[in-house]
């Protein structure tokens, strides 16, 4: 019976002992264990009490003959200014540039100037363009070194010809090559980063072109925010583009942020594009102003669309490359592709 009693006594440390050991061990493998990183919020915080203006289905086009200088490539400054100025007094209803700009940024936002140089040299946001827009930001109350130019290399943001120089003081100029981006995220069409350029910022300006795109039909203010400033735009090029222009943009990372859009119309390319295609670009010496990305693509496109008309081509429809992203961007509320619904306003000076 004693022996029984011991042998029980021996079994049961041991199980207890055995039991402490396991427990010891688990809980050092659960302290061991990264803990898991909060959700990150993508989604820009607006400054207090401040509602941007908006415009669903409103564009404003500015004209202005003899606005390029000998050569055809580059604005006179002081036309490329006074266009973008009236083009964002326009929108705005406001009477004067300070207040006009007050309408669609605080004076403590962060602003980003999305420009785009994919085009190189000849066919890029021209700095002139950039510079009005700089300056505009500044008159409303903005700080310089509250505002960066950002696109998505180096290369690209030299073929502006933007530089510190003709920028306000503070301005910022840089590129996030791909690597300067924000925690992993997801669209339905696949995962990506955004940029860090756009993520630091409270507001963004859209500085996007005219011009066609061999795999979209079209390539305007939609796919400037969105393949422009992401890590991976060729996960994304798929059956025309779409959805995937209208998911990416749709993402709070950019949805949150963009203000506006100040389309660079003084050239469009109808054939050839995204790059530039000499024989199939011309003058059109003007600049589009809209909060609507959708309204503007549409407009955009189909200039696009008259241009072909006009040199003897098929429409980007009968070419095989038909804009779907712009029908997705209204079915996903990012603004107004019915052009019944679509009020353009052209202004000449």
């Amino acid at each position: 019976m004693s022996q029984d009693l011991d042998r029980r006594h021996f079994l049961s440390t041991v199980a207890a002992g055995t039991a402490a050991v396991a427990l010891t061990q688990q809980a050092e493998a659960q302290r061991r264990q990264p803990t898991p990183a909060a959700p990150v919020n993508f989604a820009a915080t607006r400054p207090a009490g401040f509602t941007p203006l908006s415009h669903p289905g409103q564009v404003v086009r500015v004209n202005k003959p003899n606005s390029l200088r000998p050569g055809g490539l580059f604005p006179k400054p002081e036309d490329a200014r006074a266009m973008v100025n009236r083009a964002v007094i326009e929108l705005s209803g406001r009477p004067d540039l300070a207040s006009a700009w007050r309408a669609f940024v605080h004076p403590s936002d962060r602003v980003a100037i999305k420009v785009n140089g994919l085009g190189l040299r000849n066919m890029a946001s021209n700095k002139e363009v950039i510079e009005a827009i700089a300056e505009g930001l500044v008159a409303a109350g903005v700080p310089g070194t509250n505002i960066v130019v950002y696109d998505q290399w180096d290369s690209f943001l030299r073929c502006t010809r933007v530089t510190s120089r003709g920028m306000p003081a503070g301005v910022r100029l840089v590129s996030h090559n791909g690597t300067a981006l924000s925690p992993e995220t997801r669209v339905a069409s696949g995962r990506t980063q955004y940029a860090t350029a756009l993520m630091d910022a409270t507001a963004v300006i859209g500085v996007p072109l005219i011009k066609d795109h061999s795999l979209c039909g079209f390539t305007g203010a939609m796919k400037n925010m969105t393949h422009g400033s992401i890590k991976n735009p060729e996960a994304f090029h798929r059956h025309l583009c779409s959805p995937q222009i209208a998911e990416l943009y749709s993402h709070d990372a950019i949805k949150s942020r963009v203000r506006l859009h100040v389309m660079d119309g003084f050239k469009a390319v109808y054939h050839g594009g995204p790059r530039d295609s000499p024989e199939h670009r011309v003058a059109l010496e003007c600049v589009l102003a809209s909060t609507d990305p959708v309204a503007l693509d549409r407009v955009g496109s189909d200039i696009v669309d008259q241009l072909r008309v006009a040199h003897r081509m098929g429409t980007l429809e009968a070419r095989g490359l038909p804009p779907r992203y712009i029908e997705q961007g209204q079915a996903m509320g990012l603004g107004i592709a019915d052009r019944a619904r679509i009020q353009t306003r052209v202004v000449a000076i």
